[in-house]
Parts: structure tokens; C-alpha cells; sequence
């Protein structure tokens, strides 16, 4: 009877592709508004952006429908720290041992959170 409002790992495993998604639209994002406004590059890197949210939606109502609502919503920290990664491979951003110690801190608490029994 406990595990009946627990998340399987296929279903965790969705959702943090999803979350990859989003976090690849923020990508998306930051670079569109490197582009000259309007530009082609801006429209197709926007329009990219767009998608993904639009993706994220979708998404999001199937996922709640598969996995309770405060597991899915302690997972959207793991963007925090695909945002941190991206940033420092695509735009040369700096990871400092702060942020480190900050996603460390995400990810505990993401893991505490799907492998609790409540």
C-alpha cells in the first residue's frame, strides 16, 4: 500500500529528460539573445526555446498523471544544476566551489526526496 504513490525509475528517468529538455531551452535562450534582435539566428534559436516550453508543458501533464506532484516538483531543482553544466561547456561560464557545494545540495535533496517512503 506505501509504494502505490511512489514514482518508478522509468517514470523519475522521464521526467529528468524533460528537465534536460528545459534546461536545453534555456540554452536555446541564452543564445538567441546573442543574435542581433530579429535576426534569423535570433528567430530559429528563440523558436527553438519556444518548443521546448511548449515540450515542457506537454510533458508535464502526462508526468503528474504518472508520479506524485511533490516528487515531480522537487525534481525541477535538477535544472539548477544542468543550467550550471551547460553554461560552463557552451559559454565558458565559471563554476565556482560555491555552486558546486550548491548542487551538491540539489541533488540531495532530489535524491532524498524520490527514495523516501512519504
Amino acid at each position: 500500500m506505501g509504494n502505490e504513490n511512489r514514482a518508478s525509475w522509468k517514470d523519475i528517468l522521464l521526467l529528468h529528460i524533460v528537465f534536460l529538455v528545459v534546461s536545453l531551452g534555456s540554452v536555446a535562450s541564452k543564445t538567441a539573445a546573442s543574435y542581433e534582435f530579429f535576426s534569423l539566428p535570433f528567430l530559429l534559436f528563440y523558436a527553438l526555446y519556444i518548443g521546448a516550453l511548449g515540450f515542457y508543458a506537454l510533458s508535464w501533464v502526462q508526468i503528474i498523471k504518472r508520479v506524485p506532484l511533490v516528487t515531480a516538483f522537487s525534481n525541477k531543482a535538477i535544472t539548477v544544476v544542468w543550467n550550471m553544466v551547460f553554461g560552463a561547456l557552451l559559454f565558458h561560464e565559471t563554476i565556482t566551489l560555491k555552486s558546486v557545494i550548491a548542487a551538491l545540495i540539489v541533488i540531495a535533496g532530489v535524491i532524498l526526496v524520490v527514495t523516501s517512503d512519504e
